[in-house]
């Protein structure tokens, strides 16, 4: 992390910023003599009330609160929907070989566990390296064609994996089921941003992530109902499982290519006013300027948003970096790797659970039948899709992402524990050990996810491309995970101490990363928030001095209010070109806790 960086003594104490991008702006140190001073402020008044008399005013819409919230919903059910089924589809194809191995799949293959081990492990590594360049492609054909295509090739793939006749086959269909769903979920998560402010964001992303969880609950209940197809067309119960799940995936993908949407500038079932009041809202956001609503006080307000919008569009263009200082935005930030250290703490128990909970609870007791233990998965699932939903409204109400995630983990210690400690002839104490843990997992990825993006800044290249770093080396985990709970490890009287045990272990170091990052950004926001403070009281001292010596010179109180907002706009202008080109190393960068 970027040390702060200390306040200068300038009255408008930002760097110097090229000439050509804010020519009307007054100088960030005006000369000591008064004549000069209020020369060079008066030279800047005169043009700035010029060039804004030629400026026509900006024809925003400003939507009632009322207005804004029939929008939001109409455009909750035209986005989230579909976005949660595709998901949830995908999700459903990753694990639902943990449902189809309890129904004799290693038996009737035949393969052996250690390569059944193997098959779960390959699909982790082609999801995690091709991350970047799934990323690069979704850039270009853009969510719509995207989208519906990652997913289609998913139940194509998992089909095929429905059809194999020995283990080499699974492992590479396995490797290749990785390769084409590992674009997905930066995919709905760039949609989002596409459609929502950031302070609306975390629900939406964790409306979507709940399709993860209820692909649990789903992948339980079509298990038990698609096996019992065992025989028909001489294909076992496991292989009808993955064939109806594929061809499932795939008819609805074909459906959502007609049914995503892109942007709002391009959606069909908006008007060309909910157009103009979501770009709006969006280009406010991207810049931290106020969204919505008139201001009685400055009636220029909108005005002076496109001014700092049109030299912020032009300054981010004019920003190059050199190859070295690029690498070194993305990668030279150490909170970076700490925040892929809290998703190893979250997706190796996610996918250790997601994919081996059904084997894990049929060696509860012996009278457990597999059936039984596919629906022993379904209230696990529905319960941490609920506390999902609570978690991420009550994150997005308070604005806080780090108490919660803790919350999260506490909560996987505490499960993970009871099942580690748990007596051989309790075997429902695994059950509520489990339970609780997946209570706590499901519900802290979305913050885990938004908490990281919220505290990277810079430029939206430097953004996507650490974002992808971090969502690719995170799903490393995942890898791990899949092997926490393999016939090796589950021990003597099918305990699985080893596996709840490596779990409790990740738990522990992701409970120590949010710590520390907790008290790193704390730190950081408490020494800048005073040095914000000392920048802000020096400007204002610039103002009241510059305002003292116009006033007596010239007297005129009104001309004096257009100067003043005008030095006033350059002011938050050089704010935040210096957040553009330093992001999280800028003073002005407040991190979200």
């Amino acid at each position: 992390m970027d040390p702060p960086r200390e306040p200068t003594t300038s009255p408008i104490p930002l760097p110097p910023v090229p000439k050509e991008l804010h020519p009307n702006a007054p100088s960030a140190q005006p000369a000591s003599g008064s004549t000069e001073t209020l020369a060079n402020v008066e030279k800047v008044a005169v043009d700035n009330v010029h060039s804004s008399a030629c400026e026509d005013k900006p024809q925003h819409p400003h939507p009632t609160a009322e207005e804004l919230k029939h929008l939001q919903r109409r455009v909750d059910l035209r986005i989230i929907p579909i976005c949660s089924v595709l998901y949830l589809l995908c999700f459903l194809c990753r694990q639902n070989i943990g449902n189809a191995k309890t129904y004799h799949m290693l038996e009737t293959l035949p393969a052996t566990s250690q390569e059944y081990q193997l098959a779960l492990t390959a699909f982790f590594f082609t999801y995690s390296t091709f991350d970047v360049p799934c990323n690069m492609l979704l850039r270009k054909l853009g969510p719509k064609m995207w989208l519906p295509l990652i997913t289609l090739l998913s139940g194509v793939v998992t089909v095929c994996m429905g059809v194999v006749h020995n283990a080499n086959s699974l492992i590479g269909v396995r490797a290749v089921l990785g390769m084409t769903e590992c674009g997905l979920f930066p995919g709905v998560a760039m949609m989002i941003t596409m459609w929502y402010v950031k302070k609306e964001a975390q629900f939406r992303q964790a409306l979507f992530f709940c399709a993860a969880s209820m692909a649990g609950a789903f992948a339980g209940l079509l298990a038990v109902g698609l096996q019992s197809m065992d025989g028909v067309g001489n294909y076992e119960g496991w292989r009808w499982i993955l064939i109806i799940e594929g061809i499932a995936t795939a008819v609805i993908a074909c459906i959502a290519f007609f049914v995503v949407q892109t942007s709002p500038t391009t959606a069909t079932f908006l008007s060309e006013r909910d157009r103009k009041i979501i770009t709006h809202r969006l280009r406010n956001d991207e810049f931290d300027l106020k969204d919505d609503g008139n201001d009685d006080e400055n009636p220029d307000k909108d005005i002076d948003e496109e001014y700092i919008r049109g030299k912020l569009a032009v300054y981010k263009k004019s920003i190059s970096h050199s190859k070295s200082k690029f690498l070194k935005l993305i990668f030279g930030k150490w909170h970076i790797y700490a925040h892929i250290m809290v998703f190893y703490g979250i997706s190796a128990p996610l996918y250790s659970i997601s994919l081996c909970l059904p084997t894990i609870l049929t060696q509860l007791s012996p009278t457990t039948t597999p059936t039984r233990a596919n629906l022993l998965t379904i209230p696990i699932y529905i319960t941490a899709c609920i506390l999902s939903l609570i978690m991420a409204f009550a994150s997005d109400r308070t604005g806080k992402r780090a108490p919660f995630i803790l919350g999260a983990y506490i909560t996987m210690f505490i499960g993970f524990l009871l099942a580690l400690v748990r007596p051989a002839h309790i075997p429902a104490l695994a059950y509520v050990g489990v339970f609780i843990a997946a209570c706590g997992i499901y519900p802290a990825f979305p913050g885990m996810i938004t908490w990281c993006s919220n505290n990277i800044g810079g430029g939206e290249k430097v953004r996507a491309i650490s974002m992808a770093f971090h969502i690719g080396m995170g799903s490393f985990g995942g890898a791990m995970g899949a092997n926490f709970y393999s016939n090796a490890t589950k021990g003597p009287q099918n305990l699985y101490r080893v596996g709840h045990g490596v779990n409790l272990a990740f738990v522990t170091v992701g409970v120590i990363a949010v710590l520390t990052l907790w008290w790193r950004y704390r730190v950081v926001n408490k020494k800048r928030d005073g040095q914000r403070q000392a920048l802000r009281a020096k400007f204002e001292e610039e103002v009241a001095r510059v305002k003292e010596e116009w006033m007596a010179s010239k007297g005129v109180g009104e001309d004096w209010k257009q100067n003043e907002r005008f030095m006033r706009r350059e002011f938050e202008l050089k704010r935040e070109m210096e957040l553009v080109e330093h992001g999280e190393g800028s003073v002005w960068f407040e991190y979200t806790i």
